[in-house]
């Protein structure tokens, strides 16, 4: 019988009372044996008992990612000789994100317990999507040289949901990795598996797409399509379901996931348009702040995005800035009816403006203009300072057939006012299981 612990939750009183029930023993451990928020507290001139509900976390100064690069070990809960049951003490894993100030990836820990949570988080997330018992899933993601949660959490979220996955291990991360597969041989794993599901990072799965339909590769059990860890706009939503009619599966969905490596997983979609839902909203929560004073604002207006961890024993981050502004609803979905906090639309860089001759421009419309445009299959915007005077080089680097130059200048300069020059190039290169669209080197 299923615990009720895989339940969603069906109000925000429920919500509510979970979260002040966890925050409580939280705030108790880390009032003296967390580094930041002791730090926090201090800052503030305030003392365990100035904190008794989660509302009251607004008293907290915010926690900024580069704090967090900075000092990882001050986020980590220190539990020795802690009267806590032993699955709150011991490492699980620790994961990392893509990188740091020092150029190394900044750990992310978490306990056994923490582990029992991602599980739950995991499979609320493929529910929220609507993946079945009957689903199989083709993991997309590469093996990286530092654990990232993208590739393992996979397996993890099938093995939540009792269901089978097969891993296509594309790319290389190293000399002494000896199984992983070229793109074709990825795309031979699908035809040969036949999965229901794909997840992995849109710029990835736009290649393996387009080379199935190069080779003639019909996948007609796909129903699901996973993207996360890069911004797909709805031009680039568009161009792929286009890519997967082609190969047998014209009434497949998208399903976008605002990835975090901070919750292990990501806010995901019920169906297009209705907002990222928070998948555990009893472990993890959501606010929206003015990026200047950092007050909690109301849904509907944009601010900085904030989450806190109601329940963590390895890495606990309260009112940590996760870097972007979003839009928040605390409302039912029209769509799939569950109380949660959904982010509406596509959350942006709190950084993403930037000048290009002179003109403020946004990458994110940029992008777009570029994923809508199907003989693309790969791309980066990259911005120098050339010349005696310094003058700014844009340049739009393309994987595409000769001829469609023109037309992508014209569709960026429609779209940001500023004209690129095009380059057509074989591959892209990177250093990470992201691709990098956008790359300014003036800095």
């Amino acid at each position: 019988m299923p615990d009720p612990a895989l339940d969603f939750p069906g109000s925000w009183d429920e919500i509510a009372a979970a979260r002040a029930a966890a925050l409580r023993v939280t705030l108790d451990l880390a009032a003296t044996r967390h580094p930041l928020t002791c730090r926090k507290l201090a800052e503030a001139g305030l003392t365990r008992a100035d904190i008794a509900t989660p509302a009251d976390l607004a008293r907290l100064p915010i926690t900024t990612k580069a704090e967090l690069m900075a000092r990882p070990e001050d986020a980590l809960l220190d539990l020795d000789g802690a009267a806590v049951p032993e699955e709150q003490r011991v490492t699980w894993d620790t994961m990392h994100t893509t990188g740091s100030s020092s150029g190394r990836p900044t750990p992310f820990v978490s306990t056994t317990s923490d582990f029992w949570d991602i599980l739950i988080l995991q499979r609320r997330m493929l529910e929220i999507r609507g993946v079945t018992q009957d689903d199989r899933i083709a993991n997309l993601f590469p093996l990286t040289r530092h654990p990232h949660g993208a590739f393992i959490r996979v397996l993890h979220a099938a093995a939540a949901l009792h269901i089978p996955v097969v891993s296509a291990l594309p790319g290389n991360p190293g000399p002494g990795f000896a199984v992983g597969q070229e793109l074709d041989g990825v795309v031979h794993t699908l035809a040969r598996t036949r999965p229901t599901i794909l997840w992995g990072v849109p710029s990835y799965m736009r290649r393996v797409v387009a080379r199935a339909g190069e080779l003639g590769v019909a996948l007609p059990d796909l129903r699901l399509v996973f993207v996360t860890g890069e911004g797909l706009s709805e031009e680039g939503r568009g161009d792929l379901l286009a890519r997967l009619a082609a190969i047998g599966a014209p009434d497949a969905r998208v399903s976008i996931s605002y990835g975090m490596t901070e919750i292990q997983g990501g806010l995901v979609e019920c169906a297009a348009g209705h907002g990222l839902h928070n998948p555990h909203p009893e472990a993890i929560a959501i606010d929206v702040v003015d990026p200047v004073t950092h007050a909690p604002l109301p849904d509907g207006e944009e601010g900085l995005i904030l989450l806190s961890h109601m329940r963590r024993r390895g890495t606990l981050l309260l009112r940590y800035a996760v870097g972007d502004l979003g839009v928040r609803s605390t409302a039912p979905c029209p769509h799939c009816g569950r109380v949660t906090e959904r982010i509406l639309g596509t959350p942006r860089r709190a950084d993403d403006l930037t000048k290009i001759r002179g003109m403020l421009v946004n990458p994110v419309l940029a992008l777009a203009a570029v994923e809508g445009v199907a003989a693309v299959r790969d791309f980066r915007f990259e911005i120098s300072r050339s010349g005696a005077l310094g003058m700014d080089e844009f340049v739009l680097l393309v994987v595409a057939e000769p001829g469609v130059e023109a037309l992508l200048a014209k569709r960026v300069k429609d779209a940001i006012g500023v004209t690129p020059r095009v380059v057509l190039a074989e591959r892209i290169e990177g250093e990470s299981w992201k691709a990098k669209r956008w790359v300014d080197q003036r800095a």
